[in-house]
This record gives C-alpha cells, structure tokens and sequence, in this order.
C-alpha cells in the first residue's frame, strides 16, 4: 500500500471549467460576427462585408471556419473528470484524466484565438463600410489589424488571414496598442 494520495481532480475540474467558459466566450464572439455578416441585423452593412454580394462570398466562409473551430470546442467542453477509469489493478480507483482536460483545454485556446481573430477581421472590416469618427481605441485596434490584414475587396483564399489573426490575437498585440493609446482595459471594468 503505497498511500500517496496521488489526485489529479483539483488540476482537472478548473481546466474543464475553463475551457468550458472560453467555448462560451466563442459563442458569443460567433453570433457577433454573426450580427456583423447578416444584413438583417448589421445596421447597413453589406451582407457578408462585401460589396459584390451574390458575386463575392465576402466572410461568409469566414463564419464557416468559426463555427467549425466552435463545434469543436463544443466536444472537447466535454469535462474528462467524469470519466474516471479505475487503472493498476483496481489501485487507482479512480483516475481523474487530469492530462486529457490539459490538452483538450489546450486546444479549446487554440480554437478561440481563430474564433476571436476571425471576428476582429469582420470588425475590422465592418469599420471600413463605415463612416463614424471612431474613437481612439477602436481606430487603434483597426490600424493593428490592417497591418496586417488587408481589407477583402474581392474574394480570395481567407486562410492565411485566418492564420494572422489567430496569432495577432495570441500575442495580444491588438490589445496592447489599444491600450497604449487609451490605457489599461482592465482598469475601465474592475
């Protein structure tokens, strides 16, 4: 009897939790974007971001990467500590998958900096159909973007763009030049 004690539950249930809210945060972020490409619900803009639409897909396949990275987010919400398989000859009785929850909440972040990329390339390209004066955050979050990200006049292959933005989003890049400009996000909702 070794009496180690060895339990992996407090390391996996917060990494289910987690990566079960960052799955909610892409929803929300999704139906954004959603708001954004159906001209229905966009206040006045074209529908998928494009001028030419019928001729032009515009983000309207950009939206179909999102919710694919969504849907698997969705099976990976799925916590892993529930599904304890007694191992070692009955001696681990219960097995929390602590290492499963780790790298599935792994990719769960990996999917949301593409959900959340994706939205800030529609955001980005909302701004250009629209001519408000911004304030300083936003045309600094714009300005980031399309450093990067150029404005989708006529369709092209959306991946790279997709690839870009993941990473921006990754670095926080966006984030910390808004902040640079305006402060510090935190601040404003603490």
């Amino acid at each position: 009897m070794t009496g180690a004690n060895f339990q992996g539950t407090p390391v996996s249930l917060p990494l289910d939790v987690t990566g079960a809210a960052i799955a909610m945060v892409c929803v929300l972020s999704e139906r954004r974007l959603n708001r954004l490409l159906n001209t229905n619900l966009s206040v006045g803009l074209p529908p998928f971001l494009t001028k030419g639409a019928g001729m032009f897909s515009g983000m309207m396949l950009s939206q179909y990467t999102a919710d694919m990275l969504i849907s698997e987010q969705r099976i990976l919400s799925s916590p892993a500590y529930t599904l304890s398989i007694p191992a070692a000859a009955d001696q681990e009785d219960f097995v929390s998958m602590g290492m499963n929850s780790a790298l599935k909440t792994k990719q769960i972040l990996k999917n949301a900096y593409g959900v959340l990329g994706i939205e800030f390339m529609a955001a980005a390209q909302a701004l250009d159909f629209r001519e408000f004066n911004f304030g300083k955050g936003t045309k600094t979050a714009h300005r980031v973007i399309r450093k990067y990200v150029e404005h989708l006049d006529v369709d092209r292959p959306l991946f790279r763009d997709h690839n870009t933005m993941a990473e921006l989003v990754e670095k926080g890049e966006i984030v910390a030049e808004v902040e640079k400009e305006i402060g510090k996000l935190q601040d404003s909702w603490q």
